[in-house]
């Protein structure tokens, strides 16, 4: 019985296997969610250095 719990679905039909995926599937998005983030923010401060270093002219 006790190895059962292992093996079988939870009430949501989520496998252990399941559950295994879908938190590497998370962990995937959210890398690349990040390296979305970290190319916008720094094309935003590249961006604005040349618009201050062009009025300083």
């Amino acid at each position: 019985m006790v190895g059962e719990k292992d093996t079988q679905a939870d009430p949501n039909g989520w496998t252990p296997d399941l559950l295994k995926q879908r938190r590497r599937r998370a962990l995937v998005m959210a890398l690349a969610l990040a390296a979305l983030v970290s190319m916008f923010f720094l094309v935003t401060i590249v961006r604005l250095g040349e618009n201050v270093v062009n009025r300083a002219l």
